[in-house]
Formats: structure tokens, sequence, C-alpha cells
């Protein structure tokens, strides 16, 4: 660690330590949960990812965006991205048979995989007769395997629907993995930021005070400064800080989601850093 980096740590744990008093920050206590936004259609507007592509509206093939020329795409919005990997804040939507010309399966026997993940969370997918409130439905099936696909208009639907939700995750691996994978880029992998929440897909706050996109942007002003995003601290060091979703606001402190308020795990992450804009 430099010289500068070193000192700029002991500046913020003296200040940290040294005052007694609390300092209010603005952010949710919790992370959002809702309904995702899906529908079939020729193309997705460019707030919306496709999330795998169907040769018609009803009694289709199916296939993944990269592999497929079908002219029907699943669109929803609210969702951060794709992975063939449906595992850590990924879960499964569909798996096909092949990437193009496909049959889907619902109970993930195939092995082309169609995973999504979410902001503010993780997805979770599930299939039955019917969409609970809080899902969306993304798409219907003829049966668990061997299956073909249509979309959720009412009209030539399946039996089966493919269900959707954004969802807090109250099992979060605490137990950090350098190789997961930090879908916005801003140094903190997604599993943190579910945990946080802050907004996985994004790397900067879009609406100040009120979009939490960037971990170390405790105020949510897009820079980090001690008054700002380290005072919040203060008085705190040592508290409970986790796990969801008891943890409340002081979940939003926990850095490095070890459950508890520390200058090691959590206070040191702004060594180096402040100054830095996510603008």
């Amino acid at each position: 660690m430099r010289r500068a980096t070193v000192l700029t740590a002991l500046v913020l744990v003296a200040l940290i330590l040294a005052l007694g008093v609390r300092w209010a920050f603005h952010t949710s206590a919790a992370a959002p949960t809702g309904n995702l936004t899906c529908s079939v259609k020729a193309s997705c507007d460019a707030e919306e990812v496709e999330v795998f592509r169907m040769f018609s509206t009803s009694n289709a093939h199916a296939g993944t965006p990269a592999g497929s020329g079908y002219g029907w795409s699943v669109c929803c919005g609210e969702v951060c991205n794709l992975s063939t990997d449906c595992s850590n804040v990924y879960d499964t939507i569909v798996t096909l048979s092949a990437a193009d010309n496909a049959h889907v399966a619902a109970d993930g026997s195939y092995g082309t995989q169609v995973c999504l993940s979410v902001p503010y969370g993780v997805a979770d997918c599930t299939y039955g007769p019917s969409c609970a409130a809080e899902y969306e439905c993304v798409a219907t099936v003829s049966g668990d395997n061997n299956a073909h696909v249509a979309d959720c208009d009412g009209t030539d639907d399946y039996a089966t629907k493919v269900c959707c939700r954004i969802a807090n995750d109250c099992d979060q691996d605490t137990v950090l993995d350098p190789d997961d994978p930090d879908d916005d880029g801003d140094e903190f992998n997604d599993d943190v930021e579910g945990y946080l929440p802050t907004d996985s897909c994004d790397d900067c706050t879009n609406d100040p005070g009120v979009h939490d996109a960037w971990p170390l942007d405790i105020n949510i002003d897009t820079f980090v400064t001690v008054v700002g995003d380290v005072l919040p601290y203060s008085g705190r060091i040592g508290a409970w800080g986790g796990p969801p979703p008891d943890a409340g606001w002081m979940q939003r402190l926990d850095l490095n989601m070890d459950n508890y308020i520390t200058v090691v795990g959590d206070v040191l992450a702004f060594s180096g850093k402040i100054g830095a804009s996510c603008t």
C-alpha cells in the first residue's frame, strides 16, 4: 500500500474514532421487491434486455439472442444482465436444447441456460399455472421439458407460466469471491450490491439523493467525501450491520458483508477514494 494511501486511511480512522456523534444519511432500509416488466414483441426498447427469442408468439421454438435469428423477442425491463451460468445472483428463466431452433425445459434439464440478474437484489423465477402478484409472467411453456413456448397475452398461452420477480436475498453468501460478477464495474461485485443494497447494474446515481448505485457514495451525491460518506460511520464502529432482512439501514454501511460495522472491513474501503467521483 502506498504511503499516501496509508496516511489517508489513518486520517479516516482517526476521524471516525475521535467523533462520538452519530451522523444521519439518506438510504433505503431494504432492497425493493416487485415485478419485472416483460413482453414479447418484434424488438426491445432501449431500456429493456432481450432475454431470449421465439419463432412466433405461440406454439414456438426458441433461441438465445446471440444464437437465433427468430423475429420475436422476450423483452424485460429492470434486468441488469444475462448469463449462461445460473449461479450467484443469476436465476434460471428456462433452459434450451440449443442456441437456435430449440425446445424449452422449465425443469432445467437442457444444457443451454438462460439466466438473468436484476438490480437491488436477486432474480427469482418459478413455474406454475399462475404468477403471484409480485411476479411477472415472462413466457408460457407447454411442459416441463421438450416443450414449445408462447407469450403471456392470454391468447393461445400454455398452461405453465414462467414467472420472475426481483427479490431480496436473505440467504446471501457472505464469503466474498473475487470471481463473482461485477456487472456495473464499480469494484463491488453483484453479491455485495445485492446485500447493501445498491444498484448492481449502474455504477453511478442518475437521481442524486434517491437512486443508490455506488457503495462508496453513502449520501448519494456522486462524490466520495469525508463529511458525506465517511462520517456516517462515526459512533457506529462495532455495531451490528446484518444479516438481512433484520439489519435495517445499518446494513448499508457493512461494505464487506460480515454483519458488523468495522474500521478494517468497512471504513478502510474509502482509503485512496476520497474526492473520487462516479460521474
